[in-house]
């Protein structure tokens, strides 16, 4: 990301959302990875495929393609929040809301 090995902001919050989903979709009485965790490993590849299309299209000043890649980055991010909401609960803290 950087010459100086610090992540940028970008992937440290692709990170934090593959270990959020991780901490809050993993069961101690299954060894292996939930169907949802991958779900939301599969949103979090997706976010970051889209931030790589809006930094592309926004580098070839191309309107429509930054705009497809925002919809879809969006998409992306609110479809996590529905597979992560479900475990939240109110004790846990608020569930996240929607991109809009």
């Amino acid at each position: 990301d950087t010459e100086s090995g610090i992540p940028s902001a970008v992937t440290d919050s692709l990170l934090k959302m593959v270990l959020f989903a991780s901490n809050m979709l993993t069961t101690p009485n299954y060894s292996g990875p939930s169907r949802e965790l991958l779900v939301a490993r599969f949103y979090a590849n997706e976010v970051g495929f889209a931030v790589k299309e809006l930094k592309e299209a926004v580098s070839a000043r191309d309107l429509d393609r930054a705009g497809a890649a925002w919809a879809f980055g969006k998409d992306s991010w609110n479809s996590y929040f529905t597979v992560v909401n479900k475990h939240i609960s109110e004790k846990v803290g608020d569930k996240f809301e929607a991109v809009i």
